[in-house]
């Protein structure tokens, strides 16, 4: 027989403070899931040096050496890529949303629970 797990709140208001957070807790795992933080890093400078048009790119060059491709191919696909990586960041950031309204209207810390579970399959999986 499995043991269920309770956890008890003084009231609803605690119970929502610690579900908005835990709300919170999931997004940010499914973001760094896509990217670590040292790597949204590199992609905010390559994405950067890819909307310059002068001066300097010493990342887009480099890949572009290593690769052995124009820096004008790099520089297209960085801007592909990192159109894809902010559609996904903004469908963690809707999902987030809509999570913490979700528990704030719910009536009960069970309800607010499952929304918590709800996202967590929906990012994480």
């Amino acid at each position: 027989m499995s043991k269920l797990a309770v956890t008890t709140f003084a009231d609803l208001k605690e119970a929502t403070l610690r579900h908005l957070d835990d709300a919170d807790q999931v997004a940010e795992s499914a973001l760094r899931y896509l990217a670590s933080p040292v790597k949204r890093g590199l992609y905010a400078a390559k994405i950067e040096e890819a909307r310059r048009t002068e001066g300097p790119r010493p990342l887009l060059d480099a890949e572009a050496a290593a690769r052995g491709e124009p820096v004008e191919v790099i520089v297209a696909r960085v801007v592909d890529q990192r159109k894809k990586y902010d559609a996904k960041c903004a469908k963690i950031e809707s999902a987030r949303i809509k999570a913490r309204a979700d528990i704030r209207a719910a009536g009960s810390a069970a309800k607010q629970k499952r929304i918590v579970n709800r996202l967590a399959a929906d990012l994480l999986s």
